[in-house]
């Protein structure tokens, strides 16, 4: 970045806010860690406040890979439940294809129509979880 970056009054204060608030959280959680029954002091070092921003970035990184898995998870269900579907009415999806190909058409319209609509809710549903 090469321009200087000015601050009105109003962004030093918010940002005096949330540094104040970020210094709050990570106290409480040093202190819930470092607390031992009897002292009077918590002495919080350089190391504990590194291992502190360590932690709460592989933290964020398991948050994300576990709604990763719970959405791989909920497509595979989602996959599967079709596939046996199909499995069980393929004999009837056949004899309809062959007797009355219009009814053919909109069901298999209709159910692209309900895959794609349930792929858009689960994106949905997981961005904005």
């Amino acid at each position: 970045m090469k321009g200087n970056i000015i601050y009105t009054e109003s962004g030093k204060d918010a940002i005096e806010k949330y540094l104040e608030e970020q210094k709050k959280i990570m106290e409480t959680k040093i202190c819930e860690e470092k607390y031992v029954f009897g002292d009077s002091e918590i002495e919080i070092t350089a190391s504990d406040i590194h291992l502190y921003i360590k932690h709460s970035f592989f933290e964020e990184m398991k948050i994300k890979r576990r709604k990763s898995m719970a959405f791989l998870s909920q497509s595979y269900i989602i996959i599967g439940v079709i596939m046996v579907v199909s499995g069980v009415l393929f004999p009837i999806i056949v004899e309809m294809f062959e007797s009355n190909p219009l009814q053919f058409m909109l069901t298999v319209a209709g159910s692209i129509l309900a895959m794609v609509g349930g792929i858009i809710w689960l994106f949905f549903y997981r961005k904005y979880k």
